[in-house]
């Protein structure tokens, strides 16, 4: 379905409309829910989760690098979970092909594609529902796949994706380890406007001695202005000085991130980029695998505030593969999924500078052929609850069996109702998600609580998204 909203002027507000739902919830206890995880995956992993609406109701997408998942036939690699039957489905008919090799999915989000919104689906594969020129990057409206024209051939992947306006309109962008997207050089890094391609600078991009890849983009203002942030293994970005590991593009040009971040070892990445805001301001949130930054101690995230990078929390040892804001009702907190963590059992939470293993965490069942390794390697937030994807067959203390997916319920913040979508971050698509709630006649979407949906729970929600989410 095709979702456009366009507000014009201030924002309104009328008398006796609130600005945010008003009702306290009961006191709840976070929990593990196991229902998504049995049967959960065949082989394999889980990663990037997100939830959409493609006219028929709301279903969490996921996807990785697995045969199946949840028992459902055709979901190589993706699937899709409807929560009120606690069932899998493939995503179109056929689904994704991985051709002769392993293929994987590494990104799912929602964007405009040839004026209709679609949830656009990336990584390494060969084709989306054996459509021509879908390699690693095509886009499903609800019942159908759609090329976007990127002409990707093998080996290139896309790995990092996100959404935003530079100032020159939404676009989506995209990272990862392709030289050229729809003929153009581009090194990497490449933006869509609905459209057509363009890359982002002098599409030299990338640069590296040990396969260079942009594993994260992620947009955010530091106080001097929104930018691009892009973090990866790499050793600059169309030749600027002091770009290795992570760089920001602004006013059409690359440029280094403060003293920067270095590497210490042919491996080591800063492809996990988040923002945050840990009481003492917006910060952005890099992380990966053996990253160093000058004058700080050893540690497997660093945040750069605007004016400097400092360590956050310790060492982990390991890669982080997942950074993700959630409010579980005490508070916006950041969490960490990773791999080869065994002293934090995979994921954690960031409490007292340090961080803290959540409620057990994940490990492998010994008992399970081939489970001697555990990890984490995706998180979303879906409507209030946390979403973790790994490989893993166990989960809590005492455990709980799954099969690398599993649900945290949280308890709902009354203040973030503007968070329509649950994704921790107040954007557009929490008013195409509450448009899509109103259009169905989902009780959520009475934001006034009059007990009937009308123009004052539009004007309602306007005011709460205004107010924010704090």
């Amino acid at each position: 379905m095709n979702h456009k909203i366009r507000f014009s002027g201030p924002l309104l507000a009328l008398a006796g409309v609130a600005a945010t739902t008003p009702s306290a919830l009961a006191q709840c206890q976070p929990t593990w829910d196991p229902a998504i995880g049995n049967p959960g995956i065949s082989t394999g992993y889980v990663q990037p989760m997100r939830a959409w609406d493609d006219g028929t109701g709301e279903r969490l997408y996921a996807g990785g690098s697995f045969n199946s998942i949840g028992g459902a036939a055709g979901t190589t690699i993706l699937g899709r979970w409807d929560r009120d039957t606690n069932t899998w489905s493939r995503v179109g008919t056929p689904g994704l092909s991985t051709g002769s090799t392993n293929g994987f999915v590494t990104r799912i989000v929602p964007f405009e594609v040839f004026g209709q919104e679609r949830l656009v689906v990336a990584g390494f594969f060969a084709s989306a529902g054996a459509m021509p020129d879908t390699q690693s990057i095509a886009a499903w409206n609800g019942s159908v796949w759609v090329s976007m024209g990127s002409q990707l051939v093998a080996p290139n992947s896309i790995w990092g994706t996100d959404v935003g306006d530079l100032g020159d309109g939404q676009r989506l962008f995209v990272g990862g380890a392709f030289p050229t997207i729809a003929g153009i050089p581009a090194g990497g890094l490449a933006q869509w406007d609905g459209n057509a391609w363009a890359a982002l600078g002098t599409g030299v991009g990338i640069t590296g001695p040990f396969s260079p890849t942009v594993f994260g983009v992620k947009l955010f203002d530091d106080g001097s202005g929104l930018a691009l942030y892009a973090g990866g293994r790499f050793d600059g970005i169309d030749g600027v000085p002091n770009t290795d590991l992570i760089a920001r593009f602004r006013d059409g040009a690359w440029e280094a991130v403060g003293a920067g971040l270095s590497a210490s070892s042919i491996t080591a990445d800063a492809g996990v980029l988040e923002v945050f805001d840990d009481g003492t301001g917006p910060a952005l949130y890099a992380a990966g695998r053996s990253l160093i930054a000058p004058g700080q101690p050893g540690a497997s995230v660093f945040k750069w505030d605007g004016s400097s990078w400092t360590a956050v929390g310790q060492s982990l040892g390991g890669a982080v593969t997942a950074l993700q804001v959630w409010d579980d009702g005490s508070g916006p907190a950041l969490y960490l999924a990773g791999t080869a963590m065994p002293g934090i059992r995979y994921i954690a939470r960031l409490e007292g500078g340090q961080w803290v293993t959540l409620d057990g965490g994940i490990s492998p069942e010994p008992s399970v052929s081939g489970s001697g390794f555990a990890s984490a390697f995706g998180l979303a937030v879906w409507d209030n609850d946390l979403y973790v994807g790994g490989s893993f067959t166990l989960v809590g203390d005492p455990s709980q069996s799954v099969r690398g997916i599993i649900r945290r319920t949280g308890c709902a913040s009354p203040s973030c109702y503007a968070d329509f979508d649950g994704d921790g971050e107040l954007t557009i698509f929490d008013f195409l998600a509450f448009q899509n709630a109103f259009a169905a006649s989902d009780p959520a979407a009475d934001c006034d609580e009059d007990g009937s949906l009308t123009l004052f729970d539009f004007l309602c929600f306007q005011n709460a998204f205004a107010a924010g989410c704090g």
